[in-house]
């Protein structure tokens, strides 16, 4: 009987092998990685950020009003935290998986800066040094990890055009 890979071992044999082969071989932004497109494959965890009438947010101006919001007191320091890993690791999947459609829309950079900038902003808050640590090289390579992620997705996940709008059909206009 064959035995099949979890989700997360597909992805963490898949970011291992494209991170290797460009040059980003630190085992814990692998894992870390690997985590964000386990858990993302379910586009409700893509949207877990909710405003309060519990829609999801979407968009980045509307993580930072609520990351905002949170630091003005309305929130416990968990929850500020929480949003900014969560504006890093969303700007970090659709900026790698989704870079085609930023580019067009004149929203790639948007993307890169902000999701840099929340992992300056977890670094500065971790407590926990191998944690701060990731974060930190995510801040440093954020860029150079979200290039990596869309060659990936074009060399290890080539999809003709017609599956490619499929793939991309959940995510709103």
């Amino acid at each position: 009987m064959m035995r099949l890979p979890s989700l997360y071992q597909f992805f963490r044999h898949q970011v291992s092998h494209g991170f290797h082969r460009h040059g980003i071989a630190e085992p814990a932004t692998v894992d870390y990685v690997s985590d964000i497109l386990t858990r993302f494959a379910q586009v409700r965890q893509l949207y877990s950020l909710r405003d309060a009438n519990d829609r999801p947010l979407e968009y980045i101006v509307d993580m930072l009003e609520t990351w905002h919001t949170a630091q003005g007191g309305a929130g416990s320091p968990g929850r500020g935290r929480f949003i900014l890993r969560h504006l890093g690791e969303y700007t970090l999947f659709m900026s790698g998986l989704f870079r085609d459609r930023l580019r067009r829309r004149g929203e790639l950079d948007y993307y890169l800066a902000h999701g840099s900038s929340a992992y300056w902003r977890c670094a500065d808050y971790e407590v926990n040094p191998r944690q701060r640590q990731v974060y930190w090289h995510l801040h440093q390579d954020f860029g150079r990890i979200s290039s990596t992620l869309d060659n990936m997705r074009r060399e290890q996940f080539p999809l003709p055009p017609s599956a490619d709008s499929v793939l991309t059909a959940f995510w709103r206009v």
